[in-house]
């Protein structure tokens, strides 16, 4: 840790110093340069009295800003950038090169993750290997209401992937999407519109959003899965089995044998023993559990777990139709429903997006155009829509006569 240090130096860094002599060291009266003095005080810091401490920081704040730079982008330990990030005013330059130093300590990536400073959160949400081997940096980046979708989007999408190279690992079955059985209706639809016809003349007045022209086709190009990871293939590949599914339960990742329903008791269990899991956990949990972990996780209060049910590699349609049915679903979570290319080739989706008012208006209007004559018939008529929506779905049943 002190290879680099003068002789001098290392004579400062006993445990305990002579309290005068530990006096001199923090008003910078000893014959050190001043990278070393940095490090020395840094390193007693914590031990000082309040009044030792204050001539510590008077001291440290006097320096030339660029030792402080150079401190934080050099080799020194960890104390060192933890002292100088709570204690110094840093320029965005030195808390970058700060949060990328080699010899920063998980510790202090959990407390800079509590920052509001988004540039800096997305500097650390770019450490994906580092995320993902430790929780606690996890979880105090993705519950950090400052961090930055995309950063938040990019950890996400990391870990699917991560998700559904540890699944093959494990022999467990990524269930086959249903939607064949359930692929488009063949007939029925309004034969008088197509993709690229305008929407009707009232419902460009109604001062939609600029999306309104967006095919759900379309949408996937704002979706996090389409960001894709840094990390190389071969990366990934070579990571070892259970680095997510450890400490995670076997009932929850396991698939129930077909007929096989599980005790009541034991699902208890397991609903108490998720509650006390944390937000990292329960990402991971998601992204790897069984449809039983799935439903538990749904009625979860923290919308990125919800997110990350939604990514997992073992959701089928049908959960989906589920989820999408339901009136209590987010926004959130409807657009990243309807801008999943593969879920749109699944006419029940469609329609159960069309059909929920928490769908954006110019996604239903576009969802519109794949309907049938008879689901436009229902949905003209229903209550529970915007207006605009039922107003145009009747507009399309005249125009499709």
């Amino acid at each position: 840790m002190f290879e680099n240090l003068s002789d001098s130096a290392r004579l400062y860094l006993k445990e305990s110093l002579p309290k005068q002599l530990l006096s001199a060291v923090v008003k910078g009266l000893v014959p050190l340069e001043p990278r070393e003095l940095l490090i020395v005080i840094a390193y007693h810091y914590e031990k000082c009295d309040e009044q030792a401490r204050a001539d510590a920081l008077s001291t440290v704040t006097s320096m030339p800003a660029g030792i402080i730079d150079a401190a934080v982008a050099g080799d020194v330990p960890d104390f060192v950038l933890s002292f100088v990030y709570q204690q110094c005013s840093l320029s965005q330059s030195s808390l970058d090169a700060l949060v990328t130093n080699k010899n920063i300590s998980d510790d202090t990536l959990v407390m800079l993750a509590g920052t509001d400073n988004e540039s800096l959160l997305e500097l650390i949400a770019k450490n994906q290997m580092r995320i993902l081997k430790n929780d606690r940096i996890f979880d105090a980046l993705i519950t950090n209401p400052r961090l930055p979708k995309i950063a938040k989007d990019q950890i996400m999408e990391f870990f699917t992937m991560v998700a559904g190279k540890e699944l093959v690992k494990l022999n467990i079955k990524i269930e086959k999407k249903d939607t064949a059985a359930a692929a488009d209706k063949g007939t029925g639809l309004p034969s008088a519109l197509s993709q690229n016809r305008d929407l009707p003349a009232d419902v460009q007045k109604a001062g939609l959003p600029s999306d309104t022209a967006m095919l759900p086709s379309q949408m996937s190009s704002q979706l996090p899965s389409e960001r894709g990871s840094d990390l190389p293939a071969t990366v990934i590949d070579n990571l070892p089995v259970n680095l997510i599914a450890q400490e995670l339960p076997s009932e929850l990742i396991s698939d129930q044998e077909e007929g096989q329903s599980m005790d009541e008791g034991v699902r208890a269990t397991l609903f108490q023993r998720i509650q006390k899991m944390t937000v990292s956990q329960k990402i991971k949990l998601a992204l790897l559990g069984n449809k039983e972990a799935r439903n538990i996780l749904l009625r979860d209060s923290n919308r990125v777990v919800i997110e990350a049910v939604i990514k997992s590699p073992r959701i089928t349609d049908g959960e989906v139709i589920g989820i999408t049915n339901s009136r209590s679903v987010s926004e959130d979570i409807i657009r990243m429903i309807a801008g999943n290319r593969e879920w749109q080739k699944n006419y029940r989706i469609r329609q159960a997006l069309a059909a929920n008012p928490k769908t954006p208006v110019p996604i239903a209007i576009k969802l519109l155009e794949t309907m049938s004559k008879q689901d436009l018939k229902n949905l003209s008529n229903s209550k529970n829509i915007a207006s605009v929506v039922a107003t145009t779905a009747k507009r399309m049943m005249g125009d499709a006569k």
